[in-house]
């Protein structure tokens, strides 16, 4: 099982069915020079002391348990092998529904476990995967949705090191591999959808089958423009993170009447974004905002294209980003009360005013 350059989901195993526990036993019979992981047992006492704490102090009844779960077949036929090809590497597992258990256990009750089994449901999509890569993985770390599918077209250079959570390794990868490599060895479980060719006027009625929720966090104008208006046409909320002064517009087309972008962009303008080759100053004023831009972040704009080849952006506030989008993300999903509205999110101005 030869890894390619765009393998990035995990092969699983289930051992107890018999044409699988078959198909890894020859699988690992063929293969020399791999990696083995395995701590199901310690996986299972997990499981089991999450759903009874007092067996931590029955040795004796946590023992008893552990044979009824596993069985008569035994170990041999109990819980995944996952196998990672780009890694070259054998994990076991819990199976599906104990594994998610498992490590969602510490959301609670954060995450309640209605809450979670709710979002399980939910499909969430993310074009672009600079900031939206941090997004991305906040939404797996958490389970805040059952499935995502990530666009981009583009592949890893080293200058996006500064902002993008991966290896050297995957320079030269495309993005939309290695974020979904990074999910799958979190949660081989995780259904994620990839759109190597970027988010386009032509998949652009398709990319939106079946979401609940999309984020932009790219940079073309005429896919911000797209992506609104089938957001606003289906009727699906969305959510742009902006990593200048932490900027989360919060953009509710799932309500009725709802203005593009909070009324900053007409219908008209739209259409012109939909239609342009790039950005124009009043486009970019639009979704920026310059105006409220950080104060380096205005004399970075005046460099770009002369001492800068592209607006900048810091880990920390991609990172930062994406968490804060998530939890947005969260709450829209479940369906509590997030208005429509543009918010700043800025500790450099908290940390000063702080000394003040």
């Amino acid at each position: 099982m030869p890894a390619s350059n765009t393998s990035c989901k995990a092969q699983l195993f289930r051992l107890a069915f018999a044409d699988e526990k078959m198909a890894f036993e020859q699988a690992r019979r063929e293969q020399v020079g791999v990696i083995v992981v395995d701590t199901l047992e310690d996986q299972l006492v997990e499981l089991l002391t999450i759903r009874n704490p007092k067996l931590k102090e029955r040795p004796e009844q946590l023992a008893k348990e552990i044979r009824s779960v596993v069985g008569t077949d035994g170990w041999e036929s109990f819980g995944v092998w996952a196998y990672y090809p780009w890694r070259n590497t054998w994990v076991r597992l819990l199976e599906e529904s104990a594994f998610i258990e498992v490590r969602t256990n510490r959301n609670r009750n954060k995450i309640t476990a209605a809450e979670q089994s709710q979002l399980a449901d939910k499909r969430v999509g993310i074009v672009g995967l600079s900031v939206g890569s941090a997004l991305a993985i906040s939404l797996a770390m958490e389970r805040i949705c059952g499935s995502l599918r990530l666009a981009d077209f583009d592949t890893l250079e080293l200058s996006n090191l500064n902002r993008i959570q991966t290896g050297v390794h995957h320079l030269g990868t495309p993005k939309t591999v290695a974020i979904a490599r990074a999910i799958a060895e979190i949660d081989p479980y995780f259904q994620v959808e990839l759109v190597h060719e970027g988010f386009t006027a032509e998949n652009a009625e398709g990319f939106f089958d079946g979401l609940d929720l999309v984020s932009d966090a790219c940079d073309q104008v005429k896919a911000k423009a797209n992506l609104r208006w089938q957001a606003k046409q289906k009727g699906i909320p969305l959510i742009m993170e902006t990593s200048d002064r932490g900027m989360l517009d919060i953009e509710r087309y799932d309500w009725p009447d709802t203005p593009f972008l909070h009324g900053r962009v007409s219908e008209s303008m739209l259409h012109e974004m939909r239609r342009a080759d790039g950005w124009t100053p009043d486009f970019f004023d639009a979704f920026i905002d310059v105006s409220a831009a950080s104060e380096r972040g205005r004399l970075s704009l005046s460099e770009v294209g002369n001492s800068l080849v592209g607006w900048p952006q810091l880990y920390s506030d991609v990172a930062g980003g994406g968490a804060h989008a998530a939890q947005a993300i969260r709450k829209i999903l479940l369906g509590e009360p997030v208005a429509d509205a543009r918010l700043y999110l800025e500790w450099d101005e908290q940390l000063v005013e702080s000394i003040n």
